[in-house]
């Protein structure tokens, strides 16, 4: 029997085999569609999810009237709200569905007691935590010293392939908010890395060509 998709999140890859059977009798499975919402800022917590297909926008209110400033686009196969889980509070951002998807839910309640009971499980779990937070870091200060167009340039590095066609997993104007720059600058970019010969777009396909 092939494993669970929610299994390759880097949350779970410091667990055993039967640890992660530990967590299968508690996930459940929900699918949203185009636009709908998962959960909003300031809800309790109800525990973390998994996203395991389709992509997930997570907003937080702005102090602007009206706008609403894009934290994260999660990506498959990536967990999300555990921290406010782990810190005992609300969802400190609404996750609105870009495209139709698929998340795998673990209650809070359940998932912390089962890490109360197995120590082991428990250090996994932080283990991974930790390798995934230094990752996350080294990532943000990557991105911090480098403008805009260096940052589209660092995500399809990251994300395509050396062979066949990287097909835009979100909207170009959420994958310019998730980047931090306007529709028209990553338009401009992926333009200007056309004319240079490092990749090939067609519509909602991009291809590698050239040494990124």
């Amino acid at each position: 029997m092939n494993a669970p998709i929610w299994h390759q999140a880097p949350l779970f890859t410091s667990l055993q085999p039967e640890q992660r059977r530990k967590l299968e009798d508690m996930a459940t499975s929900k699918r949203l569609e185009t636009e709908e919402m998962l959960f909003m800022e300031d809800n309790a917590c109800t525990g973390f999810y998994v996203l395991v297909e389709g992509a997930i926008q997570l907003t937080r209110f702005g102090l602007t009237p009206g706008s609403h400033p894009t934290l994260a686009v999660v990506l498959p196969v990536s967990s999300f709200a555990e921290a406010a889980m782990f810190a005992g509070e609300a969802f400190p951002a609404t996750a609105t569905a870009l495209k139709p998807s698929q998340v795998v839910h673990f209650p809070k309640e359940r998932f912390l007691r089962t890490m109360r009971e197995d120590s082991d499980l428990a250090l996994a779990i932080i283990h991974a935590q930790a390798v995934w937070l230094r990752k996350l870091t080294l990532q943000i200060q990557q991105l911090a010293a480098s403008d805009s167009v260096d940052r589209l340039k660092h995500w399809l590095r990251e994300h395509l392939p050396q062979q066949g066609a990287l097909l835009l997993p979100v909207t170009k104007k959420a994958l310019a908010a998730q980047l931090g720059m306007t529709p028209e600058t990553l338009s401009r970019g992926l333009r200007s890395f056309q004319d240079q010969g490092l990749i090939q777009v067609k519509g909602t396909q991009i291809f590698r060509i050239g040494d990124l």
